[in-house]
């Protein structure tokens, strides 16, 4: 299989099925026997038709006579592979983008589509339709269509942030994300993994405002690297990485982690607290457990059990030291990473999983010791699931209050009290965490 054949599969699976891009994106690569130039083109034509879906479907529908509705999945995507190669992939020539959307239509799609598949890719190359704006009057319409994000997103965001700062996070999100590990600091200094990482030919540069985060910018052959296989450093972006600053976990300590999966977070307390913490590991997933128990092993990491339960109305005899509430949310701080995600969720998510978050957070409150700490976060911007969501905590709970973020933390990742940040200003996944304190006297 090729990567194009690979890429198009990838993309019909996605609009099919629940399973996020990257999900499909491992399934596949480790079905098919592709080599790592052909993977970082799958990857690179299916990232970039998720990221600008709504600039090419504009585009062709406005070239199509019945426009794209005439078309069917496989055959809608094939035009978008071949008009994002031409458009936005200045290293594959056109007349290639070109022969093998045709080629692929002559596998996959009707005899009638081939004509039609090398006309429109033609036209549209020969006029430069791919560097029009949209200009329909109506500007939350239009920068949907130039940002490929969903109208009522950016509604949202404009009021809530104003336009400047909206059009901020539309860039952004449509931007490559960086890739950025946590050392692990169990093993060696990351000052010593820093120049290992160096030596490697991968790039590094250290993060100005989290000691354990380095960017990494050549990361080809990073996962095969004998670094990654013992446990030296954990891929996670710089707000999570910020986010567990607030655990605080110590030697000793009785961790909870209610939405452990994929054990990031869980395995970062385990970190600070020298390796020497009971973390108990809950998920509701049974199938992502493995996952989790795969990165303890691999980071070298001692005590921790995996239970396979519902945060929601789990209960245990002891209450704990430390309880983690990661909990799920409507990621929008991390479309950029999620590509998929700005077509999946709807604005009614929101208040489910408002609703969700506050049915875990009360079930939270009973799991904590006294003098005890809960430490909820989310990858996401909206106030429901984040601010609003922990000031109803609070009201609902006068025996927990707030341990303000600036002791663990740098000022400028800092909002009222909580850890808040946001792409447009720091330049990292938007992400909000609180750490809360229950009071010894309960």
């Amino acid at each position: 299989m090729t990567a194009r054949e690979t890429a198009l599969k990838i993309l019909s699976d996605v609009e099919k099925n629940t399973e996020f891009s990257d999900s499909v994106l491992r399934r596949y690569f480790n079905q098919a026997e592709l080599s790592r130039v052909d993977q970082n083109l799958a990857r690179e034509l299916v990232s970039g038709v998720l990221r600008q879906r709504a600039k090419l479907d504009w585009l062709l529908d406005g070239s199509l006579k019945r426009g794209l509705k005439s078309l069917n999945t496989l055959e809608a995507n094939i035009l978008r592979l071949g008009l994002y190669q031409v458009a936005f992939l200045d290293k594959i020539p056109a007349f290639a983008a070109v022969n093998e959307s045709v080629e692929l239509v002559k596998r996959f799609g009707r005899k009638e589509i081939i004509g039609l598949t090398n006309a429109v890719l033609r036209d549209i190359i020969r006029n430069k339709k791919y560097l029009k704006k949209p200009d329909t009057g109506d500007k939350v319409k239009d920068a949907g269509i130039e940002y490929s994000h969903p109208e009522w997103l950016i509604e949202r965001w404009a009021k809530q942030l104003g336009w400047d700062d909206t059009l901020k996070i539309l860039e952004f999100n449509n931007s490559p994300a960086p890739v950025i590990i946590r050392a692990n600091r169990l093993k060696p200094s990351a000052e010593i993994l820093f120049e290992q990482l160096e030596a490697g030919g991968f790039e590094p540069k250290f993060s100005e405002i989290l000691p354990q985060a380095i960017e990494i910018n050549n990361p080809s052959g990073l996962v095969d690297n004998e670094l990654f296989v013992r446990g030296h450093f954990y891929f996670q972006d710089s707000s999570a990485q910020a986010a567990g600053m607030l655990f605080g976990a110590k030697a000793g300590d009785s961790i909870l982690d209610l939405c452990a999966a994929p054990g990031g977070k869980a395995g970062l307390a385990i970190e600070q607290a020298g390796g020497r913490a009971d973390m108990f590991a809950l998920d509701r997933s049974l199938r992502k457990l493995p996952r989790v128990r795969e990165n303890f092993i691999r980071l070298g990491l001692d005590s921790w059990y995996l239970i396979n339960g519902d945060a929601v109305d789990i209960k245990f005899k002891t209450p704990f030291d430390l309880v983690l509430a990661d909990v799920p949310c409507t990621g929008l701080g991390v479309i950029r990473r999620r590509l998929d995600l700005r077509w999946r969720i709807r604005e009614a998510d929101i208040q489910r999983m408002a609703g969700l978050q506050s049915r875990i957070l009360e079930n939270a409150a009973g799991l904590v010791k006294p003098g005890g700490a809960l430490v909820y976060s989310t990858c996401t911007l909206t106030p429901e699931e984040n601010q609003d969501q922990i000031m109803g905590f609070l009201n609902r709970h006068p025996e927990f209050f707030l341990d303000p973020a600036e002791k663990y933390l740098p000022a400028m990742l800092v909002q009222n009290k909580f850890m808040a940040t946001w792409p447009q200003i720091h330049q990292m996944d938007g992400a909000f965490a609180v750490r809360l304190i229950k009071n010894k006297n309960i």
